[in-house]
């Protein structure tokens, strides 16, 4: 009762700032975050960012048309979010969504979605079979993990010049897929795997995991793939047995978007030498990112930087946004239109949908290393 009470109070919050806004010209979103869970860590930087994105829109409209967030909490759970899909297409009746943001949720409502024909934009989801199981309106604007690891594996490989991995991954849809596309992509470039270990979501105490990485030898890469919770004391247990570079070790932790920003302060020194693929980098020169950014400060503090969490929601709306300025208003037009999509320039990149609705254009993967004051270093790659 009392998780209930939280979700519909949150939901409330979430609602509570929309405008009123004439029913036959408005473009309704429906959105399904993890505001609880696991992941809630995704839900408040999400939230400020497309509402921040609609009211940037909202101020002179596109196309004559305005827009419109329902913000729900699908908490990180496919039972939670198939609940809440159901509940948006029946009263919400949204002409687009987004979400969830975890693999294992979004896998559990695309048929959902897709079969009430309502296009869907993902954020973060990395599972490969989101996009390869034949939904005409699912749009994934980040790479899969195949796409990813394939790049993670190469700089590993070619950057690192490791030779030796340790893959460590927690057991959902998304992790196995990670784990096993870099085990692929790592034996293939000449690397050796010497241990893959899985975790569930309930592990908490990772020493054990971080002594048996330790007796394993000459370490070179520890791709780790999990969620922020996790992966933080996974990476403050390995540096405290002395594996990786944070603790003295010479292995270099390594990771894909799962990771937000602001999460080298939180490990510390432990997260010293992390390398992973981010979704959006701060530092980018390209006007629309330092637009980006300079707007964010403006409504958030002069202090805030957006993260990867910011732009790819920030993202998500204005490419729904692009849909409707090309001609798209109902549910049909828009995913009509984003299907359409070559080479939109956004905060994260440039987004170019294949005919299975996964963006296939690179730019969205950005490279970075944590340095000792726990800033970010880009790397040119």
């Amino acid at each position: 009762m009392k998780h209930w009470i939280r979700t519909a109070l949150a939901t409330t919050l979430l609602s509570a700032t929309l405008p009123a806004l004439a029913q036959d010209k408005v473009i309704r979103i429906g959105v399904i975050v993890p505001i609880s869970g696991p992941a809630s860590y995704f839900g408040v930087p999400a939230k400020q960012a497309m509402e921040m994105a609609v009211d940037e829109l909202n101020k002179t409209g596109v196309n004559g048309y305005k827009f419109q967030l329902q913000v729900e909490d699908g908490a990180c759970s496919p039972l939670q979010s198939t609940n809440v899909v159901k509940k948006l297409i029946d009263e919400y009746k949204p002409q687009a969504m987004i979400g969830e943001w975890c693999s294992d949720a979004a896998l559990a409502i695309a048929p959902i979605q897709d079969a009430a024909k309502i296009p869907t934009i993902n954020v973060t989801s990395a599972a490969v079979r989101l996009t390869e199981s034949g939904y005409k309106n699912i749009f994934r604007i980040f790479p899969n993990a195949d796409m990813q690891n394939a790049r993670l594996a190469k700089f590993a490989a070619e950057q690192i010049k490791a030779k030796t991995a340790v893959i460590l991954y927690e057991k959902t849809n998304a992790g196995l897929d990670n784990a096993n596309a870099f085990e692929k992509d790592f034996i293939a470039a000449g690397g050796k795997v010497l241990a893959r270990i899985d975790f569930g979501k309930d592990v908490n105490d990772f020493t054990p995991i971080a002594t048996r990485v330790a007796s394993l030898g000459k370490i070179d890469v520890l791709p780790t793939y999990g969620l922020e919770g996790q992966v933080l004391r996974l990476t403050q247990s390995l540096a405290q047995v002395g594996v990786t570079k944070g603790g003295g070790g010479t292995a270099v932790p390594m990771g894909t978007i799962f990771l937000p920003y602001g999460f080298d302060k939180k490990a510390g020194p432990s997260s010293v030498g992390y390398v992973r693929i981010v979704q959006f980098d701060p530092t980018e020169k390209r006007a629309v990112v330092q637009n980006f950014v300079n707007a964010f400060k403006a409504r958030y503090g002069a202090a805030e930087i957006p993260s990867h969490i910011n732009a790819h929601s920030y993202d998500a709306v204005m490419l729904i946004a692009d849909a409707v300025r090309r001609g798209g208003t109902t549910s049909d037009g828009i995913r009509e239109r984003l299907a359409q999509t070559n080479k939109l320039e956004l905060t994260t990149g440039f987004i170019t949908f294949d005919a299975k609705g996964q963006n296939i254009d690179p730019s969205t993967m950005h490279f970075v290393e944590t340095n000792p004051d726990y800033s970010w270093k880009s790397l040119a790659y």
